[in-house]
Protein backbone atom coordinates (compact mmCIF):
# COMPACT_ATOMS: atom_id res chain seq x y z
CA UNK A 1 0.00 0.00 0.00
CA UNK A 2 1.20 3.60 -1.15
CA UNK A 3 1.51 5.85 1.65
CA UNK A 4 2.06 9.91 2.05
CA UNK A 5 4.59 11.89 4.47
CA UNK A 6 3.22 15.62 3.82
CA UNK A 7 5.79 16.95 6.10
CA UNK A 8 8.73 15.56 4.12
CA UNK A 9 7.32 15.85 1.01
CA UNK A 10 7.10 19.47 1.88
CA UNK A 11 10.89 19.92 2.27
CA UNK A 12 11.05 18.43 -1.29
CA UNK A 13 8.92 20.66 -2.93
CA UNK A 14 10.78 23.81 -1.15
CA UNK A 15 14.40 22.36 -2.70
CA UNK A 16 12.86 21.11 -6.05
CA UNK A 17 11.10 25.15 -6.35
CA UNK A 18 14.61 26.45 -5.41
CA UNK A 19 16.47 24.61 -7.22
CA UNK A 20 14.40 24.56 -10.66
CA UNK A 21 14.08 28.57 -10.22
CA UNK A 22 17.92 28.49 -10.30
CA UNK A 23 18.39 26.31 -13.43
CA UNK A 24 21.72 24.46 -12.14
CA UNK A 25 22.63 21.07 -12.56
CA UNK A 26 20.32 18.92 -14.32
CA UNK A 27 18.06 21.79 -14.33
CA UNK A 28 20.74 23.97 -17.06
CA UNK A 29 19.17 23.66 -19.94
CA UNK A 30 15.63 22.73 -18.77
CA UNK A 31 12.72 23.56 -20.83
CA UNK A 32 9.27 22.27 -22.14
CA UNK A 33 8.67 21.44 -25.88
CA UNK A 34 5.82 23.16 -25.83
CA UNK A 35 7.44 26.91 -24.60
CA UNK A 36 8.99 27.50 -27.78
CA UNK A 37 6.30 29.18 -29.99
CA UNK A 38 6.50 29.34 -33.75
CA UNK A 39 8.44 33.04 -35.59
CA UNK A 40 5.44 35.30 -36.26
CA UNK A 41 3.15 34.61 -33.18
CA UNK A 42 2.40 36.80 -30.27
CA UNK A 43 2.39 35.32 -26.95
CA UNK A 44 -0.82 35.24 -25.82
CA UNK A 45 -2.76 36.11 -29.61
CA UNK A 46 -5.69 33.73 -30.90
CA UNK A 47 -2.83 32.03 -32.97
CA UNK A 48 -1.45 31.26 -29.72
CA UNK A 49 -3.80 29.86 -28.30
CA UNK A 50 -5.09 27.68 -31.22
CA UNK A 51 -1.54 26.33 -31.67
CA UNK A 52 -1.38 25.50 -28.00
CA UNK A 53 -4.85 24.06 -28.25
CA UNK A 54 -4.98 21.78 -31.23
CA UNK A 55 -1.29 20.44 -30.55
CA UNK A 56 -2.22 19.25 -27.13
CA UNK A 57 -5.45 17.75 -27.48
CA UNK A 58 -3.28 14.88 -29.58
CA UNK A 59 -0.76 14.55 -26.80
CA UNK A 60 -1.20 11.21 -25.57
CA UNK A 61 1.49 7.89 -26.05
CA UNK A 62 4.00 9.62 -28.08
CA UNK A 63 7.15 11.85 -27.47
CA UNK A 64 5.76 15.30 -26.54
CA UNK A 65 9.43 16.73 -28.50
CA UNK A 66 8.25 15.08 -31.78
CA UNK A 67 4.80 16.01 -31.46
CA UNK A 68 5.90 19.54 -30.15
CA UNK A 69 8.16 19.99 -33.19
CA UNK A 70 5.91 18.55 -35.76
CA UNK A 71 3.72 21.35 -34.73
CA UNK A 72 6.00 24.06 -35.13
CA UNK A 73 7.13 22.59 -38.52
CA UNK A 74 2.99 22.53 -39.76
CA UNK A 75 2.58 25.95 -38.74
CA UNK A 76 5.77 27.24 -40.37
CA UNK A 77 4.33 25.51 -43.53
CA UNK A 78 1.40 27.97 -44.99
CA UNK A 79 -0.26 24.91 -47.02
CA UNK A 80 -1.22 23.37 -43.87
CA UNK A 81 -1.14 26.47 -41.79
CA UNK A 82 -4.93 26.09 -41.74
CA UNK A 83 -5.23 23.18 -39.44
CA UNK A 84 -4.47 25.64 -36.41
CA UNK A 85 -8.01 27.24 -37.43
CA UNK A 86 -11.67 25.78 -36.59
CA UNK A 87 -13.19 27.94 -39.44
CA UNK A 88 -10.91 26.64 -41.30
CA UNK A 89 -11.09 22.81 -40.58
CA UNK A 90 -15.13 23.57 -41.23
CA UNK A 91 -14.50 24.43 -44.91
CA UNK A 92 -12.55 21.26 -45.33
CA UNK A 93 -13.28 17.31 -45.32
CA UNK A 94 -11.50 14.76 -43.33
CA UNK A 95 -8.80 13.46 -46.02
CA UNK A 96 -7.99 17.23 -46.22
CA UNK A 97 -7.00 17.06 -42.93
CA UNK A 98 -5.36 14.03 -42.77
CA UNK A 99 -3.02 15.01 -45.53
CA UNK A 100 -1.93 18.38 -44.11
CA UNK A 101 -1.38 16.41 -40.76
CA UNK A 102 0.64 13.62 -42.82
CA UNK A 103 2.75 16.23 -44.10
CA UNK A 104 5.37 17.09 -41.49
CA UNK A 105 4.26 13.81 -39.17
CA UNK A 106 1.83 16.00 -36.71
CA UNK A 107 0.13 13.01 -36.92
CA UNK A 108 0.96 9.87 -35.80
CA UNK A 109 -2.17 7.70 -35.81
CA UNK A 110 -3.00 8.41 -39.14
CA UNK A 111 -7.07 8.59 -39.10
CA UNK A 112 -7.51 8.94 -35.49
CA UNK A 113 -5.02 11.97 -34.64
CA UNK A 114 -7.01 14.22 -37.33
CA UNK A 115 -10.39 12.84 -36.66
CA UNK A 116 -9.67 14.12 -32.71
CA UNK A 117 -8.59 17.31 -33.98
CA UNK A 118 -11.28 17.93 -36.01
CA UNK A 119 -13.87 17.15 -33.37
CA UNK A 120 -12.00 19.48 -31.16
CA UNK A 121 -11.77 22.62 -33.81
CA UNK A 122 -15.57 21.62 -34.98
CA UNK A 123 -16.52 21.72 -31.49
CA UNK A 124 -14.94 24.94 -31.01
CA UNK A 125 -16.37 26.37 -33.65
CA UNK A 126 -19.91 25.78 -32.96
CA UNK A 127 -19.72 26.29 -29.64
CA UNK A 128 -17.87 29.06 -29.06
CA UNK A 129 -17.53 30.58 -32.59
CA UNK A 130 -13.95 29.08 -32.98
CA UNK A 131 -12.51 30.96 -30.00
CA UNK A 132 -11.31 29.33 -26.82
CA UNK A 133 -11.68 32.42 -25.20
CA UNK A 134 -15.78 32.45 -25.53
CA UNK A 135 -15.04 29.68 -23.32
CA UNK A 136 -12.78 31.35 -20.61
CA UNK A 137 -15.32 34.26 -20.54
CA UNK A 138 -18.37 31.90 -19.81
CA UNK A 139 -16.62 30.59 -16.72
CA UNK A 140 -15.52 34.28 -15.84
CA UNK A 141 -12.11 32.72 -16.33
CA UNK A 142 -12.30 30.51 -13.35
CA UNK A 143 -10.01 27.34 -14.04
CA UNK A 144 -11.73 25.10 -12.02
CA UNK A 145 -15.26 25.76 -13.48
CA UNK A 146 -13.70 25.39 -16.68
CA UNK A 147 -12.11 22.16 -15.59
CA UNK A 148 -15.40 20.62 -13.85
CA UNK A 149 -17.46 21.92 -17.30
CA UNK A 150 -15.07 20.38 -19.57
CA UNK A 151 -15.06 16.84 -17.82
CA UNK A 152 -19.23 17.07 -17.29
CA UNK A 153 -20.75 19.38 -19.64
CA UNK A 154 -18.27 19.40 -22.90
CA UNK A 155 -16.74 16.12 -22.03
CA UNK A 156 -18.44 14.25 -25.33
CA UNK A 157 -17.50 17.39 -27.33
CA UNK A 158 -13.71 17.59 -26.78
CA UNK A 159 -12.76 13.97 -26.82
CA UNK A 160 -8.86 13.94 -24.80
CA UNK A 161 -8.97 17.40 -24.30
CA UNK A 162 -11.40 17.21 -21.73
CA UNK A 163 -10.13 14.60 -19.87
CA UNK A 164 -11.51 11.64 -20.84
CA UNK A 165 -10.63 8.15 -19.14
CA UNK A 166 -7.02 7.40 -20.35
CA UNK A 167 -5.96 11.02 -21.18
CA UNK A 168 -6.55 12.77 -17.85
CA UNK A 169 -3.76 14.78 -17.88
CA UNK A 170 -4.60 16.66 -20.89
CA UNK A 171 -6.96 18.96 -19.65
CA UNK A 172 -4.98 20.06 -16.69
CA UNK A 173 -1.99 20.17 -19.23
CA UNK A 174 -4.14 22.37 -21.51
CA UNK A 175 -4.99 24.78 -18.43
CA UNK A 176 -1.09 25.03 -17.34
CA UNK A 177 0.16 26.27 -20.92
CA UNK A 178 -2.11 28.72 -21.67
CA UNK A 179 -1.57 30.28 -18.40
CA UNK A 180 2.18 29.51 -18.29
CA UNK A 181 3.13 30.11 -21.84
CA UNK A 182 0.53 32.64 -23.33
CA UNK A 183 -0.10 33.93 -19.94
CA UNK A 184 -3.88 33.88 -20.08
CA UNK A 185 -5.13 35.17 -16.41
CA UNK A 186 -7.08 32.38 -15.02
CA UNK A 187 -8.18 32.33 -11.12
CA UNK A 188 -8.15 29.47 -8.83
CA UNK A 189 -5.38 27.40 -10.74
CA UNK A 190 -4.57 25.99 -7.15
CA UNK A 191 -8.08 24.25 -7.45
CA UNK A 192 -6.60 22.58 -10.30
CA UNK A 193 -5.27 18.81 -10.01
CA UNK A 194 -1.77 18.18 -11.87
CA UNK A 195 -1.42 16.48 -15.24
CA UNK A 196 0.15 13.05 -14.24
CA UNK A 197 1.92 11.01 -17.23
CA UNK A 198 5.22 9.02 -16.85
CA UNK A 199 7.31 11.27 -16.67
CA UNK A 200 5.24 13.16 -13.53
CA UNK A 201 4.20 9.77 -11.94
CA UNK A 202 8.16 8.73 -12.03
CA UNK A 203 9.10 11.56 -9.93
CA UNK A 204 6.52 11.28 -7.69
CA UNK A 205 7.70 8.33 -6.70
CA UNK A 206 11.33 8.63 -6.59
CA UNK A 207 11.18 11.92 -4.35
CA UNK A 208 9.05 9.24 -2.03
CA UNK A 209 5.81 11.51 -2.23
CA UNK A 210 4.61 8.30 -2.41
CA UNK A 211 5.77 5.16 -1.02
CA UNK A 212 5.37 1.67 -0.50
CA UNK A 213 3.84 -1.07 -2.57
CA UNK A 214 1.57 -0.90 -5.13
CA UNK A 215 0.53 -3.34 -8.27
CA UNK A 216 -2.17 -2.20 -10.52
CA UNK A 217 -3.27 0.15 -13.68
CA UNK A 218 -1.30 3.53 -14.37
CA UNK A 219 -4.57 5.63 -14.26
CA UNK A 220 -5.03 4.15 -10.79
CA UNK A 221 -1.34 5.57 -9.82
CA UNK A 222 -2.27 8.59 -11.38
CA UNK A 223 -5.34 9.48 -9.30
CA UNK A 224 -3.13 8.53 -5.91
CA UNK A 225 -0.60 11.25 -7.11
CA UNK A 226 -3.07 13.86 -7.64
CA UNK A 227 -4.15 13.74 -4.45
CA UNK A 228 -1.12 12.84 -2.76
CA UNK A 229 0.12 16.57 -4.33
CA UNK A 230 -2.52 18.22 -3.17
CA UNK A 231 -1.94 17.33 0.02
CA UNK A 232 1.88 17.99 0.11
CA UNK A 233 1.18 21.68 -1.23
CA UNK A 234 -1.27 22.62 1.48
CA UNK A 235 0.46 25.07 3.62
CA UNK A 236 3.72 25.44 1.12
CA UNK A 237 2.48 28.51 -0.63
CA UNK A 238 2.49 26.23 -3.88
CA UNK A 239 0.20 24.21 -5.76
CA UNK A 240 0.33 20.86 -7.64
CA UNK A 241 -0.04 22.69 -11.07
CA UNK A 242 3.29 24.65 -9.98
CA UNK A 243 5.10 21.46 -9.59
CA UNK A 244 4.37 19.88 -13.56
CA UNK A 245 7.19 21.38 -15.07
CA UNK A 246 9.97 20.75 -12.52
CA UNK A 247 8.61 17.11 -11.77
CA UNK A 248 8.18 16.21 -15.73
CA UNK A 249 11.99 18.07 -16.34
CA UNK A 250 13.51 15.67 -12.97
CA UNK A 251 12.29 12.89 -14.31
CA UNK A 252 13.26 13.75 -18.24
CA UNK A 253 17.10 14.74 -17.21
CA UNK A 254 16.96 12.73 -13.98
CA UNK A 255 15.19 10.05 -12.76
CA UNK A 256 14.80 8.64 -16.19
CA UNK A 257 18.14 7.62 -15.93
CA UNK A 258 18.11 4.97 -13.28
CA UNK A 259 17.71 1.71 -13.54
CA UNK A 260 16.56 -1.11 -11.00
CA UNK A 261 19.33 -2.31 -8.93
CA UNK A 262 21.89 -0.11 -9.92
CA UNK A 263 23.03 3.53 -8.65
CA UNK A 264 21.20 6.70 -10.46
CA UNK A 265 24.04 8.14 -12.89
CA UNK A 266 23.30 11.78 -12.64
CA UNK A 267 22.81 11.47 -8.34
CA UNK A 268 26.24 13.93 -7.94
CA UNK A 269 23.64 16.84 -10.01
CA UNK A 270 21.14 15.89 -8.31
CA UNK A 271 20.03 18.22 -5.11
CA UNK A 272 17.19 15.89 -3.79
CA UNK A 273 19.44 12.46 -4.19
CA UNK A 274 19.48 12.37 0.56
CA UNK A 275 15.22 11.94 -0.63
CA UNK A 276 15.18 9.89 -3.41
CA UNK A 277 14.23 5.94 -2.87
CA UNK A 278 16.63 4.82 -5.20
CA UNK A 279 19.21 5.58 -2.96
CA UNK A 280 17.99 2.06 -0.85
CA UNK A 281 18.65 -0.47 -2.89
CA UNK A 282 15.81 -2.48 -2.26
CA UNK A 283 13.68 0.11 -4.00
CA UNK A 284 11.93 -1.26 -7.49
CA UNK A 285 9.77 0.77 -9.78
CA UNK A 286 8.30 -0.88 -12.95
CA UNK A 287 6.08 2.23 -14.41
CA UNK A 288 4.22 1.12 -17.69
CA UNK A 289 1.14 2.90 -19.09
CA UNK A 290 -0.10 0.18 -21.17
CA UNK A 291 0.59 -2.53 -18.41
CA UNK A 292 0.43 -2.95 -14.90
CA UNK A 293 2.88 -0.88 -12.97
CA UNK A 294 4.25 -2.28 -10.03
CA UNK A 295 6.25 -0.10 -7.48
CA UNK A 296 8.26 -1.39 -3.71
CA UNK A 297 10.01 1.73 -2.17
CA UNK A 298 11.43 2.32 0.69
CA UNK A 299 12.96 5.87 2.21
CA UNK A 300 16.54 6.13 2.39
CA UNK A 301 18.15 5.72 5.93
CA UNK A 302 19.56 9.48 5.38
CA UNK A 303 17.55 12.07 5.20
Amino acid sequence: MLKTTPARTKKVIEILMDWYQKKTEIFTNAELPEALIPEGITIGSYDHIMFLTQSVSIDYMRSAQQLWDAARTTWKDETTRWVFYPKEIAKRNLEDLIDAMSKHKLSKKHTKDPTTWRKVALSFNNLFDGDPRNLFQKFNYDALQIFNSMRSQYGKDFPYLAGSTGTSKILSLWIRMLHDFAKVEFRNLNEVPIPVDIHTARATITTGCLAGEFSGTFGELADKTKKAWIEACEGTGFYPLQLDEPLWNLSRYGCSNYKNGSTCPVRHQCRLRNYCVTENASSKIFLQQNNTTTIVTEYPEQQ
